[in-house]
């Protein structure tokens, strides 16, 4: 059962987002009745057995959020009945203001964070910083009306949010979890007993890097499973055995030697990196050499009919095979010869998907 914290925190987000969508659009109303049981709906999706709370901790919540948040809500009366929206469409709870004593706590806060500049996850921290400056003010100028914010990146999903702290939990701690998951995203489920050992931030999403065991066949094998793809996670007593004999992976060095992450037991941990060829348009080649593509890129580079060769040392996967399809005409793989032809065979099968179909 989710904590009663967790329960208050969801019921004032889903709180936040009808009030928020109904100040922005004038056709949608949301009546106690309705919000009540959208609040009880979201609870139970969260987690099946949760109790549904009453129109009383509903208004509770309602008063509490407009004097913490210090945010407005209209009480317009339709049809007999109590609807509800924010006064104005910019507010929300996490634009909320601070009070002086929590301003200086946050500032405090950021200030001890500057002792641990140029950690490895200082990037990260960066955002966060530049993130809570905006959002909390520090930027304003005195007088300034508060605006959305205006650093943009990519948001968690509900899933990969739903799944994030206890998988980070479990990475420090070393406690395995029992996991369910949709491989794929498709419709079978597979259960099994996962020790994640990496969370990784990838352009397609976050990956859960791990081993897992079967109890069943007495097996573990090594895994890589996209947080969309989890459908439950528990921190129950798990039946784990010694791993002490076990084949151990750099998961570093699997990533490393990749140009992406893909879900799915790994089977090619081993693999050992080729040496890639490509050429480059010359616009496209600045971008590389700039920031370069893989961390394997040699910079010494060939200059060759309007733009440049590189040499890569990676193992040419599918994330690799993407990468190289996306550029289109301004990327072309000039060895191995067998990734050419792999990438030839793609192409044709893209080509033949988009070929003309009856009719004019």
């Amino acid at each position: 059962m989710a904590s009663p914290e967790r329960n208050v925190q969801l019921r004032y987000l889903m709180i936040d987002a009808c009030l928020h969508q109904a100040a922005v659009d004038p056709e949608i109303s949301w009546s106690k009745e309705a919000l009540l049981a959208k609040v009880n709906e979201e609870l139970i999706a969260d987690a099946p057995n949760a109790k549904p709370v009453a129109m009383r901790t509903l208004e509770k919540d309602l008063v509490d959020i407009e004097r913490v948040y210090r945010v407005r809500i209209d009480k317009v009366r339709k049809e007999g009945k109590v609807h509800l929206r924010y006064t104005d469409p910019d507010q929300r709870l996490h634009r909320g203001i601070l009070a002086p004593e929590e301003s200086l706590t946050v500032q405090r806060f950021l200030k001890v964070m500057e002792r641990f500049e140029g950690m490895p996850e200082w990037d990260w921290w960066l955002r966060a910083q530049m993130g809570l400056k905006g959002q909390f003010g520090f930027f304003d100028r005195p007088g300034q009306r508060a605006q959305a914010p205006r650093l943009a990146e990519r948001s968690m999903s509900k899933d990969e949010r739903r799944w994030y702290a206890v998988l980070a939990e479990s990475v420090f701690t070393g406690t395995p979890l029992r996991m369910a998951y949709a491989p794929n995203m498709g419709d079978s489920s597979e259960r099994t007993s996962f020790l994640p050992r990496q969370l990784v931030h990838d352009a397609e999403g976050i990956f859960a890097l791990g081993t897992a065991w079967d109890s069943e066949s007495e097996t573990h094998f090594h895994l890589i499973v996209e947080l969309v793809e989890i459908t439950s996670l528990d921190r129950v007593a798990v039946d784990w055995p010694d791993a002490s004999e076990w084949d151990v992976i750099s998961w570093d060095r699997y990533a490393a030697n990749r140009m992406g992450l893909q879900s799915g037991i790994v089977s090619d941990e081993d693999a050992e990196p080729v040496q890639v060829r490509v050429w480059v348009a010359d616009q496209l080649a600045q971008r590389f050499l700039k920031e370069p593509m893989h961390a394997s890129q040699d910079m010494r580079i060939e200059q060759a009919a309007d733009g440049v060769i590189f040499n890569l040392a990676l193992v040419p996967d599918e994330a690799f095979m993407r990468f190289a399809l996306k550029w289109g005409q301004d990327f072309q793989v000039l060895e191995p010869d067998d990734l050419r032809h792999a990438l030839r065979v793609e192409t044709k099968a893209n080509a033949d998907r988009y070929a003309p179909m009856f009719g004019p």
